[in-house]
């Protein structure tokens, strides 16, 4: 779910550094114990002995505290904490300038602070790996080609619709949900990420076939973040012959995070399990096609998006700094819940988002789902993913669930489940399934 999506106003945390106009010369940090009361970390109630396929690791056990005795909760981190969207008109031209411009002055905090900011409705982005982000002047190497997108009339997308299956999606996110939590600093989160490469290994082990394979490069890596424990997972199809590198990214995050405690229960079926299982059984379904891409064509699953956008920022600055051509990123936070009571629609966010490439990826909703969209925004200090790629100025979009007001109220906690309610739909998720085949092939195939 979006990084400080529960938004209350009056936070102390968020006066004392914004209301200071703190600099990279002074220390914004408030003693943990002021901050953020942890409550001793309760030995599992749920979750011991589980064992997830064939993947080695440790499990959740009173012997084993899941990592919570080598995180420190005092080191200091760099953030900038998100405008008020509300206060701050649309905020959605091109996107990277605004959003520089509008985030807050850079300020160190504790881990601990950072926590309590999350928790209640601050969100930020965490650049201490990337201090060349506290200028309001962005770097020289985020300039990038300005896209444009070529009605959808793909041949191949509705051959590869019928391929995809909820049944695998319900099986996969049963398995995911299993962790006991995927907060990005726990061995549970790491020992996720490992679990999700290995299922995309043998969905390409199974379904990439020979002919696919001689004409496109199948790259899988774990993306090592050097500040926290889990791994980004991302897949790349490269066509030997590609008639141009402008590469195609669809993208999710892998981790949860449990608000009361972030070493509790936290099982993430929708924020954002939802969202991985979206672009999992969508990359299943693109190779059980035999599909062969024109162009680049990737599947990001993002660690530790919760604590700052960290995985996806290391991840699109080192695009940038490469200075690697991207045509359009989408990302997938959340695509369960359908309110009770209200119809089924795509939520199209549009803060930060790039302009063109919402309604381009309008276009294909209307051309591909038998549900309408509906343009949607995040309130408060609420941010997500693909911010980071519209900060690293590439042109991104954001499809969820429904309007912001019909969203899963869930997430953060323990009821984060698959049978918390009726209104957690599978079918629902197929058909973002399906949008994400769409925007997939339609980006990729020139």
């Amino acid at each position: 779910m979006p990084t400080g999506s529960l938004f209350t106003l009056g936070n102390p945390l968020g006066r004392l550094c914004i209301g200071l106009g703190l600099t990279l010369s002074s220390l914004c940090k408030v003693p943990v114990s002021a901050t953020m009361p942890l409550s001793p970390y309760p030995r599992i109630q749920d979750g011991a002995g589980i064992r997830w396929d064939s993947v080695q690791t440790p499990l959740i056990s009173p012997e084993h505290d899941n990592g919570l005795a080598e995180f420190d909760f005092d080191a200091p981190r760099l953030v900038r904490f998100f405008p008020s969207w509300s206060d701050s008109g649309q905020l959605v031209g091109d996107g990277s300038d605004s959003l520089l411009n509008s985030l807050s002055e850079a300020v160190w905090i504790t881990e601990a602070d950072k926590l309590e900011a999350t928790r209640t409705g601050h969100g930020y982005i965490d650049i201490t790996e990337h201090p060349e982000w506290t200028s309001a002047s962005p770097p020289s190497y985020r300039q990038h080609t300005r896209h444009v997108y070529h009605p959808p009339n793909s041949t191949m997308v509705p051959n590869i619709l019928p391929l995809l299956s909820s049944d695998e999606q319900k099986a996969n996110l049963k398995t995911f949900t299993s962790f006991h939590t995927r907060f990005y600093n726990s061995d549970t989160g790491h020992a996720s990420s490992r679990w999700l490469y290995k299922r995309i290994l043998n969905y390409t082990n199974e379904y990439a076939s020979e002919s696919l394979k001689d004409a496109v490069d199948i790259e899988l890596l774990l993306w090592k973040h050097s500040a926290f424990k889990q791994e980004s997972v991302v897949v790349r199809l490269s066509p030997k012959s590609s008639v141009t590198d402008s590469i195609t990214i669809v993208g999710a995050h892998c981790d949860s995070m449990n608000y009361a405690h972030p070493f509790d229960r936290s099982p993430g079926a929708d924020d954002d399990g939802s969202g991985t299982i979206t672009i999992l059984e969508a990359y299943r379904g693109i190779l059980r096609s035999g599909y062969i891409p024109s162009s680049p064509l990737e599947f990001h699953f993002y660690a530790a998006e919760e604590g700052g956008l960290l995985g996806s920022t290391d991840i699109s600055k080192t695009y940038a700094k490469e200075g690697k051509d991207v045509r359009g990123m989408i990302e997938f936070d959340m695509t369960a819940w359908v309110k009770a009571g209200e119809p089924e629609r795509i939520g199209v966010f549009v803060n930060l988002a790039d302009p063109l490439l919402s309604e381009y990826l309008k276009s294909l909703i209307d051309k591909y789902l038998d549900i309408p969209w509906v343009q949607t925004r995040y309130p408060g200090k609420a941010g997500s993913d693909y911010m980071s790629w519209t900060l690293a100025g590439y042109q991104s979009c954001h499809a969820v669930e429904g309007p912001w007001g019909s969203m899963n109220p869930n997430p953060h906690t323990t009821s984060d489940r698959i049978d918390i309610s009726p209104e957690f739909s599978f079918d629902h998720i197929l058909r973002f399934t399906k949008l994400a085949v769409a925007f997939a092939v339609e980006l990729s195939e020139y």
